[in-house]
């Protein structure tokens, strides 16, 4: 079997600004991910509440 260099490089990690302001669109979006991410617990602890209160009518 015969190894061939694709030429593919690591896409680096995402820093966010140190001043928590976004530069860019790019920032924008990643800082919208981020805190979308970091929600998420509590969205989904919102949603399984609102679900449970539901069922009790």
């Amino acid at each position: 079997m015969t190894m061939m260099d694709t030429a593919v490089k690591p896409i680096p990690a995402y820093a966010p600004p140190e001043d928590g302001k976004p530069r860019n669109a790019v920032d924008e979006k990643w800082m919208r991910l981020h805190r979308a991410l970091m929600n998420r617990p509590a969205r989904l602890a919102k949603k399984a509440q609102n679900i449970e209160n539901s069922d009790r009518h």
